[in-house]
């Protein structure tokens, strides 16, 4: 049976908000970017065809645009996309995202809204704080079809030369609309693909930046041990 699903919500303060043909997330390989609730994780790094369905597909749009949100606190670099479009994803500022809307620091507006809040904190880098985006636009002649999310996996099938750092998030969005009137669907947070295996080789994601109270707390806990051995040896005969 054929499941189409007409809009995604999520339950806010004084009730029910809902949008209309979100994007969501997927890849090849058994139990790979599969929706938690949260996010759509994969272990493969990088991921395996992955790509995007929008719900009420299959829909086409005049542009799909690819980005990769690589954590701020890595070493980050563009990312070279190959299969059923190519092209390589650039720095699109060199702002780090750190807070307000996804939609807004792109310069559009879509739905849902990506808020830093549904991103930060990284569940595999704590230590990010925001994070460099990537971005890839695909315009092609005709336009870029969308599958439902009952048919994932079909087309775009995207592949990624070389590796990513861990903790970038996958996301996506489609413009319905024309350049001079767009109307931009993005990916739903859950939809979102989260890289959380380390590149081959690769080190892992620097430690967490320990927060203001805990630095004041451990000097004083060094300068209170510090008293206390020069008490100590004062009172040695």
């Amino acid at each position: 049976m054929k499941l189409l699903t007409r809009a995604a919500c999520v339950l806010v303060l004084g009730g029910v908000s809902c949008w209309a043909n979100p994007l969501h997330g997927y890849c090849a390989g058994v139990a790979q970017c599969v929706d938690n609730g949260t996010n759509s994780p994969t272990s493969n790094n990088p991921p395996i065809d992955f790509g995007f369905t929008i719900s009420s597909g299959p829909i086409t749009g005049s542009t799909l645009l690819l980005d990769f949100l690589e954590p701020n606190n890595q070493a980050n670099a563009p990312v070279t996309v190959t299969g059923t479009y190519s092209g390589t994803a650039s720095l699109f500022s060199a702002t780090a995202w750190t807070s307000g809307f996804l939609d807004a620091y792109l310069g559009i507006s879509a739905s849902p809204s990506n808020p830093i809040g549904a991103f930060i904190p990284d569940p595999v880098d704590l230590g990010a704080t925001g994070f460099f985006v990537y971005q890839l636009s695909i315009s092609p002649t005709g336009g870029v079809i969308l599958q439902s999310p009952s048919n994932p996996n079909v087309n775009p099938l995207e592949n990624i030369t070389g590796s990513i750092p861990l903790g970038t998030y996958f996301v996506g969005f489609l413009n319905q609309g024309t350049s001079g009137s767009p109307n931009w669907s993005a990916t739903a947070n859950s939809g979102a693909i989260l890289e959380t295996a380390a590149p081959r080789g690769g080190p892992p994601p620097p430690p967490p930046v320990p927060e203001p109270s805990s630095l004041v707390l451990l000097g004083s806990v060094t300068l209170g041990l510090a008293v206390l051995l020069r008490r100590k040896a004062r009172s040695r005969p």
